[in-house]
């Protein structure tokens, strides 16, 4: 009997310190990286995981099983002494174990799929070799152990004989979570919160050509893994291949050769390897970084925080700085700095749609309440124009004042800055920003997305701060207040799905406001499954738009399939974008959806306003 104490006294001694072992662990990371483990935080954290979990997406659900399965494995591992004072104690916690046993249960399963899933990429489209698939391999069976000796814990608390056992088990898990599972810790708790529209600013235009800072000092992109921000270190080297980068992105979807969680861990293997001197692209392909769309649905899905999206960004500059350009994507280039459109137009003719459908300038009323930021899209593609009569019409029907720059408006920048020239995207921002601050502009509304979250999320850090609508937010203000009303009847749509465009929804999080003004036209609503801030992009984003990638299929007709399957005779659309991608996928796919920017449908319903209606090019 004596021994059997030492034994369990010996054991629980090493449990404990393995508890003290992890908590020094997480604390010493977390001193290094300059990462905040203040009870404020944590709490903020606590707040954000449970708002993830509302959603029931069953990557979160398995994540909070696995840490709360681990968490309450360690108290009761703890606290075991204490339970034969205080039985009821035991079981309570024992009682709280039943859910988190089932979760880990089906978070093992759902591993087990994403295990199988990244093997057959890996095999079908991945460039890595046997060392890469050994150690992604390894890692993957890890956690799938992790799990199962924390689900094994919690079920032999039941059964107070075997409590050295289950104190060993503890050890163990306790010494994987050390070794495995500090970085992810430190790095979901210092970036959890970091929004998604953030992008490293690498330098300031504007004190290059001012002389104070030295042009050969400046750093383009990563070229070497030392160039990297720490932040964006800390980041691939905390992916433990949990997959659910790789089950959100679209380019995998679609049969490219990237995969998010395959890029982050190449980069995390090449350093181990080689040090950070290493050169990145020698272990990533071109393909893999110009495949991905920037759509966020990567680091949406991470529930350890990895930022997929700023890596790949770093590597595009490094590459663009190399001059590794296709004609493709150089004549992008050349046509933004020569007509600062990407499609090399004359500028003279940006506001040409506006003149024959009587939409002053601001140089003709410059005491405009909004200018409307028409964006390169809308203002050139003939279709897209269309949107903008649109939104013109609404406007004028509520009595709001507005006005465009016309031949005055370049390009955002934005498909520079996402290809990887942040020169170019800093002088397009700059003009820009110039020519709105001396006409004194105050509010902007735009129908494109991407414009909208460059103007409002990065225009300021280079002196321009507005207020900025997208469209669809402005649109339903008009209806709520009764400025515009809308008969049903005159609507064509009986029924809609709404597709979420990535930079608004999942960007800035217009969710509410495009299906308030659907819901105005009388149309029924059909939600495809994957919405709102788990929207599927329609493969533009990226400047994707501007340039083919090898694939097996369209991004655009998987979502087309989706949004068929929901039985709804329109796409309604939020962005020109999207409007543009889906009109050729629903062609592609022979389907007869029709495809309509949410501006185009409801002014069709207008009822006040003798404008005449104006026709779909």
């Amino acid at each position: 009997m004596e021994s059997l104490t030492a034994a369990y006294l010996t054991v629980y001694a090493l449990s404990i310190a393995s508890v003290i072992a992890v908590l020094i662990s997480v604390t010493a990371l977390s001193r290094k990286t300059g990462t905040t483990l203040s009870i404020s935080r944590v709490a903020r954290l606590t707040k954000d995981e449970v708002r993830r979990v509302s959603t029931l997406e069953p990557v979160f659900l398995m994540h909070v099983s696995i840490a709360l399965g681990i968490g309450l494995s360690i108290l009761i591992a703890v606290l075991d002494p204490i339970f034969f004072v205080f039985p009821a104690l035991r079981t309570l916690l024992l009682i709280l174990s039943v859910p988190l046993v089932a979760g880990l249960v089906a978070a093992f399963g759902w591993r087990l799929r994403r295990y199988i899933q990244s093997k057959r990429f890996e095999k079908e489209f991945a460039h890595t070799n046997e060392a890469f698939s050994r150690a992604s391999s390894l890692m993957q069976l890890i956690l799938m152990l992790a799990i199962a000796l924390t689900t094994t814990e919690l079920v032999l608390s039941w059964l107070p004989s075997l409590a050295t056992v289950d104190a060993g088990l503890n050890i163990i898990r306790n010494g994987l979570v050390v070794v495995y599972y500090t970085k992810p810790s430190v790095n979901l708790i210092q970036n959890f919160d970091m929004p998604l529209p953030s992008m490293r600013l690498p330098f300031r235009l504007s004190e290059v050509m001012e002389g104070k800072v030295d042009a050969s000092q400046v750093t383009m992109g990563a070229t070497k893994l030392s160039e990297f921000a720490p932040f964006e270190k800390l980041s691939y080297n905390s992916c433990v291949e949990i997959g659910a980068c790789e089950s959100a992105c679209p380019a995998t979807a679609a049969g490219r050769q990237l995969s998010p969680r395959v890029l982050v861990r190449k980069l995390d293997l090449l350093q181990k390897e080689q040090g950070e001197s290493a050169e990145p692209m020698t272990s990533v392909t071109e393909d893999e970084v110009w495949s991905c769309t920037s759509c966020g649905a990567c680091v949406h899905a991470c529930p350890v925080a990895v930022k997929h999206v700023d890596l790949v960004y770093d590597l595009r500059r490094g590459l663009v700085n190399a001059g590794k350009l296709d004609k493709e994507k150089a004549t992008l280039l050349q046509n933004l700095t020569r007509s600062q459109n990407p499609y090399g137009f004359d500028s003279r003719s940006r506001g040409d749609w506006a003149k024959e459908n009587g939409v002053d300038t601001f140089s003709t009323n410059p005491k405009a309440e909004y200018l409307y930021w028409v964006g390169c899209v809308s203002s050139f593609d003939q279709r897209a124009q269309n949107v903008a009569k649109s939104l013109g019409k609404i406007l004028k029907s509520a009595g709001v004042s507005f006005a465009i720059l016309g031949s005055e408006e370049a390009c955002t920048g934005d498909p520079a800055r996402r290809l990887g020239e942040e020169g170019r995207y800093q002088e397009l921002a700059g003009q820009n920003i110039e020519k709105m601050n001396a006409y004194g502009v105050k509010k902007i509304v735009t129908t494109c997305p991407h414009c909208f979250n460059s103007i409002k999320n990065e225009y300021p850090l280079f002196g321009g701060n507005y207020e900025v609508v997208h469209h669809t937010q402005l649109i339903s203000e008009l209806i709520r207040e009764g400025r515009i009303k809308v008969a049903p009847e005159r609507v064509k749509e009986v029924s809609v799905t709404l597709h979420d465009a990535c930079y608004a929804a999942r960007y800035n999080n217009i969710f509410d406001e495009p299906r308030e003004a659907l819901a105005a036209t009388g149309a029924r609503m059909h939600e495809m499954h994957r919405n709102k801030d788990k929207t599927f992009c329609c493969g533009a984003g990226g400047s994707n738009y501007w340039y083919k990638v090898p694939q097996q299929t369209s991004i655009a007709g998987i979502r087309t399939e989706e949004a068929s399957r929901t039985g709804a005779a329109t796409i309604a659309t939020e962005c020109p974008f999207c409007l543009s991608m889906f009109e050729d996928s629903t062609k592609v796919a022979g389907t007869k959806m029709g495809v309509r920017d949410v501006a185009e449908i409801v002014a069709e319903g207008l009822i006040e306003a003798e404008l005449s209606q104006p026709q779909e090019s």
